[in-house]
């Protein structure tokens, strides 16, 4: 039971599709016009699929029906977080490849050509990308920007990796199917990609694939979702390890935000982009990482296996 409630605008195709980009919606009415209008004006007569899966509370999945009828509009219930969100539309998407973002991201004008041709020169089963902010973002989407994304903030050279956002992701279906008990709970990229370094795939970030994070969540919403992302990224995390050392996560989980922050600090000062953002946002940043440490250490107290 995946909780689908509503399934809409399914487009007709006489052939399989090249592309499939999955699109996780959540609460997106202000930006999910411009990200849909990008991404349908580069298919361009190419075989490419958009499903967008929808559980928003503010109008999102109408302005999408209304809007966009040559787009597949999934409704889903309102508790699925946006993993579980992606998983749906990743089992009904067709495409060879299988592309995932959300409807807070704005893709580069030639993000599909540059999906396309990465896939096809690269054996890589995943290929991950770079991820850019709204420039005119106030101090919570710079917060959440540098809380979740600065390690794809460019530049940056085009690196094998252990992992990259599932905002700006894509995969060769073959790969996926070889990993679905890591997908069980939805598509949380972290341990989908520790399934595929365990098989031998290799995953590659590139500079070339680019997204724009537009503002997305209000400073109590990403509070909560980090809390949320945390709790299942601690009960995976805990299922996966021995007691011991569950029980020493458990006891340095203090340190989880001091060790985040520091790496988001070095990051943003190496590159020298963006210092006086996240200094500004700095006091904003503090409490998602705490949400986040705080849902962790949740995650570790509450699995037992």
């Amino acid at each position: 039971m995946c909780g689908i409630m509503k399934d809409a605008h399914t487009p007709s195709k006489s052939m399989k599709p090249t592309l499939s980009v999955v699109v996780g919606s959540q609460n997106a009415r202000m930006s999910v016009r411009e990200c849909l209008n990008e991404l349908e004006s580069q298919r361009d007569g190419q075989e490419v699929e958009i499903i967008v899966v929808d559980n928003s509370t503010d109008g999102t999945a109408e302005a999408v029906g209304q809007n966009f009828p040559n787009i597949n509009l999934i409704r889903s219930s309102a508790d699925k977080l946006v993993p579980e969100l992606w998983e749906i539309g990743i089992n009904r998407s067709a495409g060879d490849i299988v592309a995932i973002t959300t409807s807070h991201f704005v893709p580069e004008k030639n993000w599909i050509e540059e999906i396309i041709k990465a896939h096809e020169t690269a054996s890589s089963a995943g290929i991950g990308g770079a991820i850019e902010n709204d420039e005119t973002a106030d101090l919570v989407a710079w917060a959440i920007y540098f809380c979740r994304y600065s390690s794809y903030m460019l530049p940056f050279r085009e690196a094998t990796v252990k992992d990259f956002a599932g905002d700006n992701a894509s995969y060769k279906r073959s790969a996926l199917e070889r990993c679905r008990h890591a997908r069980r709970d939805g598509f949380w990229e972290s341990f989908v990609h520790e399934e595929m370094r365990k098989q031998g795939f290799e995953l590659l970030v590139t500079p070339t694939i680019v997204v724009y994070h537009q503002k997305s969540f209000t400073l109590s919403g990403f509070m909560n979702q980090r809390f949320w992302h945390g709790k299942q990224f601690g009960s995976e995390r805990a299922l996966s390890v021995s007691g011991l050392k569950r029980a020493t996560y458990i006891l340095l989980s203090p340190l989880i935000p001091i060790v985040l922050l520091s790496r988001i600090t070095r990051r943003v000062l190496t590159k020298r982009r963006h210092v006086k953002e996240c200094f500004l946002s700095l006091p904003i940043l503090l409490l998602f990482l705490l949400s986040w440490s705080a849902g962790e250490l949740t995650g570790y107290l509450r699995t037992s296996k």
